[in-house]
């Protein structure tokens, strides 16, 4: 496997971003030469893989999202609306009416969640409930 200097950029060095809680990944990413010698952006996605905290909370629960669907442009990654956790798999079963939804969300390990259902469910927000918080 080899990688295409970027004229410009040279390895042209990225710190990826983990898709479900925004933080930085612990790794980096080496594009090289990018469409049009572009300089890769500092901190984006770069894949779906959760960073090792979002998979270890994987490991011990569902994690929870809340997305505000009014300013959501694409579906596959919904507007993050702030509020974060992450919840036993019993709290999945004993909340999600669909058996198929619910099965589908304890494989997925997570699930995005509109804030009228947030807040319907009462759901908290802020300090301590996001793994970049102080509380964790």
């Amino acid at each position: 496997m080899s990688i295409r200097l970027s004229p410009k950029h040279g390895l042209n060095p990225a710190i990826p971003v983990c898709f479900f809680c925004g933080g930085d990944k612990n790794e980096i990413v080496i594009p090289g030469l990018m469409k049009g010698d572009r300089e890769a952006p500092r901190k984006a996605v770069w894949n779906m893989e959760p960073c090792d905290q979002c998979a270890h909370f994987m490991t011990q629960g569902v994690i929870l999202i809340e997305v505000d669907e009014a300013k959501t442009t694409d579906r596959a990654n919904p507007y993050r609306a702030g509020g974060w956790l992450v919840v036993k798999d019993h709290v999945i079963t004993g909340t999600v009416n669909s058996p198929e939804l619910a099965a589908s969300i304890l494989e997925k390990r997570v699930a995005f969640i509109p804030t009228d259902a947030w807040d319907k469910l009462g759901l908290p927000r802020g300090e301590g409930t996001h793994p970049e918080s102080t509380n964790g």
